[in-house]
């Protein structure tokens, strides 16, 4: 049994990209990439085709104010259930895409005033993750921030960009029971939530 989990020391040089190949663009881009990579016993796997699309790089932030033991979620519409023919409002952190020159704080602090109108003093880093490594190329920023929650809340969102969030302000407690009962579906909150629960001392 693996006592200790120790990444395989990989790289490009273990990857060969024989096309790739944009097969469509809207939002993202979906692109379809041919390639070997290096297997485990040394050889080189048969040629594999994948599909990724990718909307950009992503920050978050888990606005928490210490004196309420209370977070701040906002719920909106997504489209992923229209595939499930579900009408998916979820709640989720705060997110923004990084635009170039943007640093992931700098995107935290911006998305939470556009998408809650509070202010975050010092994101504390929690991961970077991709969500979905399967077929999504998306790569996730996630921090948590103090922030006070007294008078938070209500509707926001740019409407340039289509936006229609409702900020609510729960008990941490609640928000950590939610992961668990189904209220909250997005994967990467859910992660969040936990680590804050049992991190929260070092929001400050």
């Amino acid at each position: 049994m693996e006592k200790r989990l120790i990444p395989s020391p990989r790289s490009l040089d273990d990857v060969q990209i024989k096309s790739r190949e944009l097969i469509g663009r809207g939002w993202g881009k979906l692109e379809r990439f041919v390639f070997r990579h290096r297997r485990f016993d040394g050889e080189w796997s048969d040629e594999v085709t994948r599909d990724l699309y990718t909307i950009g790089e992503v920050s978050m932030i888990l606005p928490y104010d210490p004196a309420l033991d209370a977070v701040l979620l906002v719920e909106q519409f997504r489209t992923c259930g229209l595939y499930w023919n579900e009408a998916t409002w979820l709640f989720e952190a705060i997110a923004g895409i990084i635009d170039p020159g943007e640093t992931p704080p700098e995107v935290a602090r911006r998305e939470a005033g556009e998408e809650a109108n509070i202010d975050i003093a010092r994101p504390v880093p929690i991961a970077t993750v991709y969500s979905s490594p399967g077929g999504y190329g998306e790569r996730t920023h996630m921090y948590a921030g103090r922030a006070d929650l007294g008078h938070a809340g209500g509707l926001h969102g740019l409407a340039h960009e289509h936006e229609d969030i409702r900020a609510v302000v729960v008990p941490l407690d609640e928000a950590h029971a939610a992961c668990f009962d189904g209220r909250i579906r997005d994967a990467k909150t859910i992660l969040m939530i936990q680590w804050l629960a049992t991190n929260k001392s070092q929001i400050v």
